[in-house]
């Protein structure tokens, strides 16, 4: 992934697993073209940094300036302080955050981002979901990247809720492009809602649509 990638966007989000990785790349892309590129990289973006961010932000600056923001989650204080930068930046300032899970931000957040999804990630969920859908019923669930799905974790030390959701809904692309039953779609997609609740069960969600879902060939 290069900046040139990317949208020609004020502010622009990537959804990456490897997120730590393809932000230090970014920036090293970045740092050779000027100093006044910053690289912010957390785990956890909370109050302190986005306050960091905010100030850099709205320090005068000739040219264009670019803030790679790397970051697992974000605190609810840390996002409604970016809120106003990120929609009316200075001339010139633009923003690339880089997270490996989009459920923890909010909408008003979301609403002023310009979304891209890694086409590498895109294409791999979509063989997975074609896959998972081709394989009957009962064998589903043994499924090798069922299994390691299921046992991923976050940074946190969590179960990986980002990708037990990122999966169904490629599940929702794949079911749509096969013109499956409406009620199949519309139930995977209220799957999907439910993976981001902290209190459901990756293992549950998916193992009840490995029994729903037809095959589909």
């Amino acid at each position: 992934m290069k900046i040139s990638d990317l949208p020609n966007h004020h502010a622009v989000l990537l959804v990456h697993d490897e997120r730590d990785s393809v932000g230090v790349a970014l920036y090293n892309e970045l740092s050779s073209l000027s100093p006044a590129h910053r690289f912010f990289n957390q785990t956890v973006l909370d109050i302190e940094t986005a306050r960091a961010i905010i100030s850099w932000a709205q320090t005068p600056y000739n040219d264009e300036k670019i803030a790679i923001i790397s970051f697992h989650t974000a605190t609810l204080p840390a996002q409604n302080a970016m809120l106003k930068i990120l929609e009316e930046p200075r001339d010139g300032v633009r923003f690339i955050l880089v997270t490996s899970n989009k459920i923890n931000l909010i909408d008003t957040v979301l609403s002023r981002l310009n979304y891209v999804q890694d086409k590498k990630v895109e294409s791999k969920l979509s063989s997975l979901a074609e896959e998972f859908l081709q394989t009957p019923n009962s064998m589903r669930m043994k499924l090798p990247f069922t299994i390691e799905l299921l046992s991923r974790i976050d940074e946190e030390g969590r179960k990986d809720r980002e990708s037990v959701r990122a999966f169904i809904l490629s599940l929702v692309e794949v079911l749509s492009s096969n013109h499956v039953e409406p009620r199949y779609v519309t139930e995977t997609l209220q799957v999907a809602s439910y993976a981001s609740d902290p209190s459901a069960s990756g293992k549950a969600l998916i193992e009840y649509l490995s029994l729903l879902l037809p095959v589909v060939k």
